[in-house]
Formats: C-alpha cells, structure tokens, sequence
C-alpha cells in the first residue's frame, strides 16, 4: 500500500488538460482593452487555484512567493509587457477596507519584480521607493491610515501630501493618480499592463467580498489594468443579493437574476472552468501516484471508465485517499473476478464514508443498514405503484444520479428523469456502481471495511 497522500495544494502541473484554454486565455489577457475584470467560474475544488496559478506563469509570473505551490513550471519566460500580482482575498477579508490592503499588496510585489527595478535603476532607488509609496498614499487618501507599512513611508507623507493632495481627492483624482502610479511602474513596452489574480473571493465574508468588488468598479476602472478574479458565480451572487437587496421582498430567483445583473456591471467576462472529461479516469491516475498499481487496475477492470465520480478534483483527491487507506482493511485476493469484486467495496466504503457521514455513521452501527441503501440505490425505496414519493428520511436531501431502468420493465423510475447538475454536492454518484454489483454487496461484505481496522496488523 502506497505510503504517500495525495495533497490538496495547488500545482502548477496541468493534470487537468487545461493547456489549450490557458494559451487562449493568455492572449485575451494580454490583447483584450483595458480597463478589463475577468472571471474564473468554478466550484470549490474544481481547481481555480491551480488554473489562476498555471495562467500566471505563462504570463510570466514566477508563482514563487508562496511555499505552498506543488510542482514545477518550467523555466518562466519573461514578458517583457506585463507585470502580475497575486492576492489571496480571504487572507485580508476582516481589514477595515480590503481594497486598500490590495493596494498596499500591489505595492509590495511592485517592488519585487525585476522590469520595475531595471526601470528606476538610472535614476536610483529613491525614485522607486518614492513611486511605490505612492502606491500606499493612495491607500490612505482612500480612508485606511493603518498600512502595514506605514510608518517605513511616513517621512514620505508630508511631501507627498503638500504635492499632491491626496487627502482631499475625490474618486475621480483618485483613480488619475492611481493610473498614473502604475503607468510609471509598467515597463514602457506598447500594451503594457498590470494583470492582478484576485483568488477565494467566494470564501470571504460576504461584506469584504462585496467592499473588494466594489472597491474595484470605483478605483481600478483605470487603463492599463486586468483583474482576474477566482471565483464561484453563484457564490458571489449570493454576496451580492445579500449586501444590495437586503429584506426586498421578490418572488423566488428574481432577486437572485437581480444580483446577476448587478455583477455584470463589475466582471462581464466570465469563464466557466471545465470539468473533467472523465471523473473516473482521472480518480484512477490520482491512485496510480500513491497506491499499489494491482489495485487500481482491478479497479479499471471492475468499472471500465463507467462508473460517475464527483467532477471535482479536490473531492476526488479526498476520496483517492479514502481509498487508500481503506484498501488496507481487507486481504487482496488472488482471483481476477473476485479482485474486481474487492475493489467495488473498498470504493464504495470510501465514497459514503467521505462525502455523507450521516450514512455512514448509521452504517457502522448497524451493518443490515446496507440493504436499505442498496434498495434505495436501485429504486426500491423511490416511490411506490401509486406514485406516492417514499424516500427514506435520510435520504431526503440527496438525489440519485443513474439514468438507467431497473429490471426488465423498460420503464423509468421518475428520480431517473433528471439531468442533475455535476457542481450539486448532493448528488450520490456511486449509485450506479452499486447498482451494477449489486448482487455481490452483502452487509457481511463490509465487516472490515466498517471496523477501519488494517489487516496487516492481524485484527
């Protein structure tokens, strides 16, 4: 059994067959006019991180002040054109305003790119520092006086105060002043511009999130400027539905259609980000990298790419690792079919203990629970001859995903009907393995699986 775990970091490997969307996405960035704020749609743990981050170094971006990243880039070529920075949203999301610290963040990658610093190196680091603190005068005329920085800039502050006046401004001066900061720091190259991947702004407080979006629409509508935001829409819909329409009474999904107009107005370029072409396949090239390869090819040969997984890689790295440690419980036996057979159960076990504890918890304490399961999986438990819904309690809140009739009627059970939607967290995928093996899937089965209890101790 594989030692090693699969890490839900993100990486700047494209295991996800991204390559064609980043290289025509890395020419809208650097051709599309400014000022431009695009979107990166997508559930939690579809891999916007990791996307945000490939883009970013094909944009040129070295991706290297974080310790966190997993994997290699390849040598970065310079672009000679743009200038990018990264800003983790959630880290700053209780800041008094969180536009500022993104300012003052800007301000201190600013200072670390190498274009820049050859630019001032004629004129001396004087003139640099200078440029860049206008970076965080503009964040105070803003309203927040408690930079991080700010008292390594404060023998700037008179000075720049009584030549520019920056307390007084309005918005408007504001965002000329800002502009001209930038321009000043760009590379004098035709096109130049400042590309700013704003990550997790769905995961901020919903007032941060909605302070940042529109601390954008007023200071950063400038040229020169792209921002990239990291996001998933019906998210910050939500955000926005909360913080613009609170207590307006509508009938249901309008305000909802409100809040979407609404975001329009900020990010009109939104890009979906795919899922996988096939859940399954890359579940099993996640275990290839960290179990015994006998396993999963039982595995491949049980399933043959049929089974449907959760299309999101950060569930699907939990559930490879799920796996893996319960592949551990029982022996692996030697016949082929019977192979097959074991790995069916050491998915299943794994599939319901990760995603829906409720099940499992009553699962493990009762074992016969699994015939209750199993018939709700196969349609038993959906309605009965006379239409009448009767899905077990627990249940409720979960919707089978398979498609198929069950028996030889040819007909439909109506919970088949429905195209669910891949993104829903309350789909049971595994209904159709289960399903299919049916017939092998007794509650004796999943004795050890249930115990946790590893077969090479000898209990």
């Amino acid at each position: 059994m594989g030692t090693e775990f699969l890490s839900d970091l993100p990486t700047l490997l494209d295991r996800m067959d991204w390559n064609s969307e980043l290289t025509r996405l890395k020419v809208r960035v650097e051709s599309c006019p400014t000022p431009h704020v695009m979107g990166i749609h997508g559930s939690w743990g579809s891999g916007k991180t990791s996307f945000m981050r490939q883009l970013q170094s094909q944009l040129g971006g070295k991706c290297n002040d974080i310790g966190s990243m997993q994997g290699e880039a390849g040598r970065v070529i310079e672009n000679k054109k743009i200038v990018t920075i990264w800003f983790d949203a959630w880290r700053y999301q209780n800041e008094l305003n969180p536009i500022v610290a993104l300012i003052q963040e800007m301000r201190r990658q600013f200072s670390l790119v190498a274009s820049v610093k050859s630019k001032f190196k004629k004129v001396g680091d004087i003139s640099l520092r200078y440029t860049l603190d206008g970076l965080g005068e503009i964040g105070k005329a803003i309203g927040f006086e408690s930079l991080a920085n700010f008292n390594k800039i404060q023998e700037f502050s008179k000075e720049w105060d009584a030549e520019n006046g920056l307390n007084k401004l309005d918005c408007d001066s504001i965002r000329e002043h800002l502009h001209q900061t930038i321009v000043a720091l760009l590379p004098k190259e035709q096109g130049s511009r400042v590309v700013v991947f704003v990550d997790d702004l769905d995961r901020c407080h919903p007032k941060a999130a909605f302070k940042l979006l529109e601390g954008l629409k007023i200071y950063f509508n400038i040229p020169n400027c792209v921002f990239v935001l990291g996001m998933n829409e019906d998210v910050l819909t939500e955000v926005i539905s909360s913080e613009v329409f609170p207590g307006i009474v509508l009938v249901p999904g309008e305000k909802h259609l409100r809040a979407g107009h609404y975001f329009e107005k900020i990010c009109t370029d939104v890009y979906r980000l795919p899922l996988p072409r096939s859940a399954m396949a890359l579940f099993s090239a996640m275990l290839y990298t960290v179990g015994k390869s006998e396993h999963v090819a039982a595995l491949d040969l049980a399933l043959d790419d049929r089974a449907e997984l959760p299309p999101n890689p950060r569930r699907l790295k939990a559930l490879a690792n799920q796996w893996i440690r319960f592949s551990g419980c029982i022996p692996f036996p030697e016949r082929l079919e019977d192979q097959k057979i074991w790995s069916v159960r050491v998915l299943i076990a794994a599939y319901i203990h990760q995603f829906h504890r409720d099940m499992w918890e009553r699962w493990h304490f009762n074992s016969d629970f699994w015939l209750e399961c199993k018939a709700w999986c196969c349609g038993e438990r959906s309605v009965n001859q006379d239409g009448a819904d009767i899905s077990p309690p627990w249940a409720s809140h979960l919707q089978l995903n398979n498609q198929k009739p069950v028996g030889d009627s040819g007909s439909n059970p109506s919970w088949a009907k429905d195209y669910p939607n891949p993104g829903s967290i309350n789909i049971f995928w595994i209904d159709g393995v289960i399903r299919a093996y049916r017939d092998f899937l007794s509650p004796v089965d999943f004795t050890p699986l249930l115990l946790g209890r590893q077969y090479e101790d000898g209990l």
